[in-house]
């Protein structure tokens, strides 16, 4: 039997979690590794913390759907956010290496289609001293969890 990733994107808004998307992130057991330690080989970045009690509506009522099917939830904020994208970033290197091109990208090849506001999950960082987050956001967050 597979397993599956459940995503969600959470931003900070004046103090409360707000949803903002739901990534769609294909079956990759090397990713599921280093993100939770769920099948594969690697390490995870950092061991499963289960769902936070703060989450948002909407994520909250995703994961209450899932019942006993959802397994090893876990949340990123953003220090760990950039520590999976550099993880990918190793592998596509690794991957050009053995003459094999592959797109492991955070921004374009796994959080694809996670756009509002015009920018996407890596924008709401700040580069070279510009402030990217919408007023009143002073945070994000990739909630996930598992299904088999």
């Amino acid at each position: 039997m597979g397993c599956d990733i459940h995503t969600h994107i959470e931003i900070r808004y004046k103090g409360k979690w707000e949803h903002y998307a739901i990534p769609s992130i294909d079956r990759d057991y090397s990713l599921f590794s280093v993100m939770a330690g769920v099948r594969g080989g690697y390490d995870p970045i950092v061991e499963p913390k289960g769902v936070p009690e703060d989450m948002s509506v909407v994520t909250r009522l995703d994961w209450e759907q899932m019942g006993t099917d959802a397994h090893t939830a876990s949340w990123f904020d953003e220090q760990e956010i950039d520590q999976l994208s550099a993880w990918l970033k190793e592998q596509a290197e690794n991957s050009k290496e053995k003459g094999v091109y592959l797109t492991y990208d955070l921004e374009y090849g796994i959080l694809n289609r996670t756009y509002m506001f015009g920018n996407s999950l890596t924008a709401f960082k700040h580069y070279d001293d510009v402030e990217y987050l919408p007023n009143g956001c002073d945070a994000v967050r990739l909630i996930f969890w598992f299904d088999n």
